[in-house]
């Protein structure tokens, strides 16, 4: 009897061990399984992130483009109405140039 208790002892044991190694290499099945879970969820979040960065750049561009064809608009208008405002007025202002040179200094011509 006490035989059989040792051996049946030493089974026991064999199959506790058993257990635990089938128990450790799950575990690591497991731990691998998440890990990879974890990088493959890190490596879409960036890409996410990364695209959303991409689309609010061009965004952000295109709204900026936008804005700067409003000032150029804008400017070219305001530099044509100035033009015209001062068109009328350099006229009258070379014509007493060229009068107040020609005055002082004559026509040279003939020179």
């Amino acid at each position: 009897m006490a035989e059989n208790l040792a051996q049946e002892i030493r089974d026991q044991e064999a199959i506790a061990k058993s257990i635990v190694s089938n128990a450790k290499a799950e575990a690591a099945k497991i731990l691998a399984a998440a890990t990879a879970d974890a990088e493959q969820s890190v490596k879409s979040t960036k890409q996410q992130c990364h695209r959303q960065w991409r689309e609010r750049v061009a965004a952000a561009e295109k709204e900026a483009e936008a804005k700067a064809q409003e000032i150029t608009a804008k400017g070219e208008a305001d530099a044509k109405s100035f033009y015209e405002k001062k068109k009328n007025e350099t006229d009258g202002v070379a014509n007493w140039l060229v009068r107040e040179v020609m005055a002082a200094y004559g026509s040279r011509r003939n020179v």
